[in-house]
């Protein structure tokens, strides 16, 4: 007879997959980073290539391959399509949010903080939003919770086994994105274990040797090296050095030193980002921290996992919204915490920490809805209406033991898949599916000013070529992440009046240099969306 817990585990699984799948199908695959996990996934399979990341035909570097592998399997099994590309990354959400459940409930010993932890996390706004991308870091979540749940479990229940998953799931978080995926992990034990020491080096039962032993477990070593390696040795042995320069070098080391996109690169950003990917449980988090006995081992842990994991992508050089993604996890059991004690405790917190902050997050998703023309307020209108008609409903049966969990789960559901259905055209507006109407072959010649939009490809099979203007980016990775199709400005200038009906997608940005270009005096607008104007040779 299946048991309770595992029942709950079904059901959050079930509820993640179902409510994050929902409406996928109509979400267009975006530029510039989607469309480049779902192009490399199409040009392995094409290649046959289970082993070398390909874009473009070429073999590229980027990252490991097992967000490809998920991908490929999807499409072998589906079709390609913009559903079956959200499919994995759905999955794995499921994954991450009932893995919440149970690693908590473990450590925790209490179900109601458990299903609380997992709810928080499947509503946070960062988590909502990675969980319908289509990118490794849903991905790399999933196993950053295995590595911080079972390895303190290790810790607090001398637990070798526990210690030997938190490996396995390292391995796999080092197939996923790199190195990182044991070298973050393996830093902030080695400052937990030395933290640890340092406080307790008096008491009579405790022994730094049994730490250590722990941590260097001989079997969780193997399973890491079985796991891991065996990708990283088949790619030098295929492509030796270029390997080791493209992927550890450029795409690991420089990443790190030198920024991708140096207007982000400032000390205080991941402090703006963090904030708002605990949304709307930030305020919970924050009142959960005056109370915390930080000596406790559990509460040492998160509070390193936290500022370690936010302090190293804080002096990375290249900074993207999603790296620190892993750094929620303490923070989602900590609020938590604080929404299940303020509860249970009929607290007057428990309005300023979940009522009203619910309240002014739908509020807000809805301004901004009604204020932004292109989006259609419907949806979140009546989202917002069935919320309020809930609202009143569950106070109405609170004396009659409504489940807290559902009390909170049902409006944000809504509210969600509201957004959903109404954030389409922002997408549309980032996807090459925009310019679809004007590429009526494949082998039409098609040019994109400035920028590229790979997704133009995956869209209709037509490879545009991007033309070269100047730029202030730098050249490190201009020339290093540049596979697709290239040519300078005045070769296309050249190249492009002998190319009869090629189409040119100007973005506004280059507007005024195209329209001061030779090539503006042959080439006819045939279309414009917020974005770009669309020009012909004529």
């Amino acid at each position: 007879m299946i048991n309770n817990h595992m029942l709950r585990i079904g059901a959050l699984f079930l509820l993640t997959v179902l409510s994050y799948g929902f409406y996928n199908a109509y979400l267009p695959i975006t530029d510039p980073v989607e469309s480049n996990y779902v192009l490399s996934a199409i040009t392995m399979l094409k290649h046959n290539s289970w082993i070398s990341p390909m874009i473009y035909d070429q073999v590229w570097y980027d990252k490991p391959p097992l967000t490809y592998w998920a991908l490929m399997i999807s499409y072998k099994l589906f079709g390609i399509s913009d559903f079956t590309s959200r499919i994995p990354n759905t999955l794995i959400a499921g994954g991450s949010v009932a893995l919440m459940y149970h690693l908590v409930y473990r450590i925790r010993e209490s179900k109601h903080i458990a299903v609380m932890s997992a709810l928080l996390l499947f509503s946070a706004l960062q988590f909502w939003y990675i969980s319908h991308a289509v990118i490794t870091d849903g991905f790399l979540f999933f196993f950053s919770l295995a590595i911080f749940g079972y390895s303190y479990l290790a810790f607090a229940k001398n637990d070798k086994y526990s210690m030997v998953k938190a490996y396995g799931a390292a391995a796999l978080a080092g197939v996923t994105k790199g190195p990182v995926g044991i070298v973050l992990p393996g830093l902030i034990l080695l400052l937990f274990i030395a933290i640890r020491w340092f406080t307790k080096k008096d008491n009579d039962d405790y022994s730094l040797d049994k730490d250590i032993k722990l941590l260097f477990n001989p079997l969780g070593i193997f399973l890491f090296i079985i796991l891991a390696s065996p990708w990283y040795i088949a790619m030098y042995s295929i492509h030796g050095q270029e390997f080791i320069s493209g992927f550890l070098g450029l795409h690991n080391m420089e990443r790190a030193l030198v920024s991708e996109h140096p207007k982000f690169n400032v000390w205080y950003y991941y402090l703006i980002i963090v904030p708002l990917a605990l949304l709307p449980w930030t305020p919970a988090v924050i009142y959960r921290l005056k109370s915390i006995k930080w000596k406790n081992d559990f509460y040492l842990i998160g509070a390193i996992w936290f500022i370690i994991i936010v302090l190293f992508y804080s002096l990375v050089a290249t900074k993207y919204i999603t790296y620190t993604l892993p750094a929620i996890i303490p923070c989602i059991i900590w609020g938590a915490e604080a929404i299940t004690s303020s509860f249970n405790n009929k607290a007057n917190s428990f309005r300023y920490i979940v009522t009203i902050p619910l309240g002014i997050y739908t509020v807000l998703f809805v301004t901004a809805n009604i204020a932004t023309p292109e989006l259609n307020p419907i949806p979140l209108i009546i989202a917002l209406i069935t919320i309020v008609l809930f609202t009143l409903l569950a106070k109405q049966y609170r004396n009659k033991k409504l489940p807290l969990s559902i009390c909170l789960a049902t409006p944000l559901i809504i509210l969600y898949t509201a957004i959903t259905i109404t954030v389409t055209p922002i997408l549309y507006d980032q996807s090459g599916l925009q310019f679809k109407p004007y590429i009526k072959s494949n082998t039409q010649h098609t040019y994109i000013y400035g920028t590229y939009y790979t997704s133009i490809l995956y869209y209709t099979e037509n490879t545009p070529t991007q033309v070269f203007v100047h730029t202030t980016d730098n050249p490190l990775w201009t020339a290093g992440k540049t596979l697709m199709p290239t040519i300078t400005l005045e070769e296309f200038d050249r190249r492009v009046s002998a190319e009869k009906g090629a189409i040119i997608i100007v973005p506004n940005k280059y507007s005024k240099e195209f329209t001061n270009s030779p090539t503006n005096i042959i080439a006819t607008e045939v279309g414009k969306n917020g974005s770009s104007r669309i020009y012909q040779i004529q």
